[in-house]
């Protein structure tokens, strides 16, 4: 493993042993206390980078395996979907041994083998007061449903007012988040408004609202255009460890341009192509880094 990739898989480890920490796993490092945390996003993350971490898989296996009622298996399907090519083959590993331990019916996306595995029995269930646990809270509360989602959604997003098509992201269908979003605004919980023949909505009770949901966490990030824009960048990365420099530079600089809009999204700048492709692939390497590093240490 090369030293830019083995940086980048320590900071994702890092990142994701805090974030299964806070959700009750037996580990040791806590940094994401006010750190908004989604759980399908993090089970996506886990099963690209366990071979990694032995440890980190197991005990994460023994949290969904305890505590599988948490996690939307529909909102797994959509996120795996989009980033089929990347974490299929890992997350049908994951899923089927929780299905196998658990007896429950995540998806699995090709055939393999669940892992020789036994709980470890460490894991406890969330501690649903703390801020960074917003998608729990919502789903106790309203069930594990697009509805607890779309709440957490507008909730947590700096703009007002979004269609149908914005909430999309969060892995749902525009169909099923129409009528949440309509049914929704018939109660007077959203407001509706029409503009350019396009029908918006916004959180028109936030007050209340924020009482109902408890604490909100300091930090935000979408986790569906992280993961976008992470695991693939990682691939590539991964891919072209042993080319020349000037694949390397050639095949990311191809990889940020298809993956424009997703970093709009994460309001990620990546630095301009310079004439000495080293200098350009040093300075790519450290603000990439640099970007997964503030995410890992909540510094976002």
């Amino acid at each position: 493993m090369g030293a830019l990739s083995a940086q980048l898989e320590a900071y994702l480890l890092d990142l994701s042993w805090s974030l299964w920490t806070e959700l009750g796993v037996a580990g040791v490092k806590r940094q994401h206390q006010d750190f908004l945390i989604d759980p399908e996003a993090l089970i996506l993350l886990t099963s690209a980078i366990m071979e990694s971490d032995p440890r980190l898989r197991d005990e994460a296996l023994d949290w969904c395996v305890h505590n599988h009622h948490f996690i939307s298996v529909s909102r797994l399907r959509v996120l795996v979907k989009a980033l089929e090519s990347y974490i299929a083959i890992p997350f049908s590993v994951f899923s089927g041994t929780v299905n196998a331990v658990a007896g429950v019916h995540w998806p699995t996306f090709t055939s393999v083998s669940p892992l020789a595995f036994v709980p470890s029995n460490k894991s406890t269930s969330p501690k649903l007061n703390m801020p960074a646990l917003l998608y729990f809270r919502l789903r106790t509360l309203f069930g594990v449903s697009a509805r607890a989602d779309v709440l957490a959604f507008f909730l947590s997003e700096e703009k007002t007012d979004f269609a149908a098509a914005d909430v999309a992201e969060i892995g749902y269908s525009k169909r099923n988040l129409f009528d949440i979003l309509e049914g929704f605004s018939k109660t007077g919980l959203f407001n509706r408004k029409s503009i350019r023949n396009q029908q918006r909505y916004s959180l028109e009770k936030r007050a209340q609202m924020e009482k109902i949901a408890g604490p909100l966490p300091k930090y935000f990030l979408p986790w569906r255009a992280f993961l976008e824009v992470i695991l693939p960048l990682r691939a590539c990365i991964k891919a072209t460890e042993n080319k020349s420099l000037s694949t390397k530079v050639v095949e990311i600089r191809n990889l940020l341009l298809q993956l424009e809009n997703k970093l709009v999204v994460l309001r990620y700048a990546p630095p301009v192509m310079q004439a000495d492709i080293q200098v350009y692939w040093e300075s790519f390497s450290q603000w990439f880094l640099a970007r997964i590093q503030e995410v890992a240490c909540q510094g976002i």
